[in-house]
């Protein structure tokens, strides 16, 4: 109802307008008062001012809720419903995102990678090397003993072998170990930065953080970790994944053992748990 009085307030203010202005040029308000156009003039301006009086509530109000929304921070706000709702995860993966990764190890201060192997560790290794040369990252890498019973049990679910009969899950130890072996010579006085650990346990997830940001997977039978889906979680905010995740790996930390990357052979043979 409101609303149709202020239409038909304005309206007929327009049509009194209009009608002022046919009746000035023709005369007509000369003849029936000199100063009607005045008068005229000043009711119609009273009449808009009062429209605009009525409005100004309503106008109040929108400006109250822009500046409650200005006050929002919508970033926080997110981040907690992400913390809250969704634990930390930011995106799923169908596969581990070889290049995306790469780009954070790239920037990243911090690097850790739990894994039974490492099956992409060709394609890390540039970044890695990069990382503790460049920026003086720590680089930390833990994987399953190559001769520990797990690994039977892990070429079962997976159901390969490397081709010549071998299995396949000592077989990419060994050739991880080598790599990072490889790698660790051409680190001259930066050594101290890569630290590779075996354990002998089962663990419960793949691992690749890249400072705040982890990218988690599961050990599921007849693929790879990295072939499966990867779980993007930030922890960098205390977000509950993000926190049980950074427990698993400082439990495998612990009670793994340091590997001697300048014979890593000999080394890998005196580890006893």
């Amino acid at each position: 109802m409101r609303r149709w009085l202020e239409l038909l307030s304005l309206g007929g203010l327009a049509v009194v307008g209009f009608t002022v202005g046919i009746a000035e040029q023709l005369g007509w308000l000369d003849k029936v008062a000199p100063k009607g156009v005045t008068t005229l003039t000043l009711i119609m301006v009273s009449g808009v001012v009062v429209v605009l009086l009525i409005e100004l509530t309503p106008l109040r109000a929108l400006e109250d809720i822009r500046d409650r929304l200005a006050g929002l921070d919508i970033d926080t706000i997110a981040a907690g419903l992400r913390r809250s709702h969704y634990g930390g995860v930011l995106e799923v993966h169908k596969r581990f995102p070889d290049d995306a990764f790469a780009a954070r190890v790239a920037k990243a201060k911090q690097v850790t990678i739990l894994n039974t192997w490492i099956p992409n560790l060709d394609l890390l290794e540039h970044e890695l090397e990069a990382a503790i040369t460049d920026r003086r990252a720590e680089v930390r890498i833990m994987l399953l003993h190559p001769n520990s019973m797990l690994v039977g049990l892990r070429e079962a679910a997976l159901g390969r072998t490397d081709g010549a009969g071998n299995a396949f899950v000592s077989t990419g130890i060994a050739n991880c170990l080598e790599t990072l072996s490889r790698l660790h010579r051409r680190l001259g006085r930066r050594q101290g930065n890569l630290k590779v650990r075996v354990f002998n346990s089962q663990a419960s997830v793949s691992v690749y953080r890249a400072d705040g940001r982890y990218l988690v997977s599961m050990f599921l039978h007849g693929q790879l970790a990295i072939n499966s889906p990867q779980f993007e979680i930030e922890g960098t905010h205390d977000t509950v994944l993000g926190e049980q995740i950074q427990r698993e790996l400082d439990t495998l930390w612990d009670i793994g053992r340091d590997v001697d990357l300048g014979d890593w052979n000999r080394s890998i043979d005196m580890i006893r748990f």
